[in-house]
């Protein structure tokens, strides 16, 4: 259970490490970064699933498919590109999954990097690691009927 936690506390705060080849067509300069400041976008992590985001001018929710958590990061913009996201609480967790210990401390400092027609590169660093992580955020779109 422990291994679990630890897993979904990784994931809340890393990705994958390797920037994806070729995820969509490169976007044209100047890049309008307010576009990634709200909306509705999603992550994939390898071996765990796709990650749902809803991102308001204050929150950002990460909903895990995998097991139905939702978890909640106060989102604060500290220019047109970079962001910082702080652990709020837990606000679903409908699989009773534990959370490692100090993950109520997570604070992330991400940077909009490799603007495309869909999605963008995260850049990411936290508190609780030294190292610096890359995630290919993408757009949701939902489906026309």
């Amino acid at each position: 259970m422990k291994i679990n936690a630890l897993l979904l506390v990784l994931v809340l705060w890393t990705s994958c490490t390797d920037a994806p080849k070729s995820y969509d067509e490169k976007e044209n300069f100047p890049v309008d970064f307010t576009q990634w400041h709200t909306g509705n976008f999603y992550y994939q992590e390898y071996g765990l699933g796709t990650f749902l985001i809803h991102r308001t001018d204050s929150i950002q929710e990460e909903f895990v498919k995998a097991n139905g958590m939702i978890v909640a990061f106060d989102i604060s913009w500290k220019n047109d590109s970079v962001y910082t996201l702080q652990f709020a609480g837990i606000t679903e967790n409908p699989a009773n999954k534990e959370v490692a210990k100090g993950v109520d401390s997570l604070i992330k400092q991400c940077t909009i990097t490799d603007v495309r027609k869909n999605g963008y590169l995260e850049r990411a660093i936290s508190n609780l690691s030294g190292d610096t992580l890359y995630t290919p955020i993408r757009r949701h779109v939902q489906p026309t009927h």
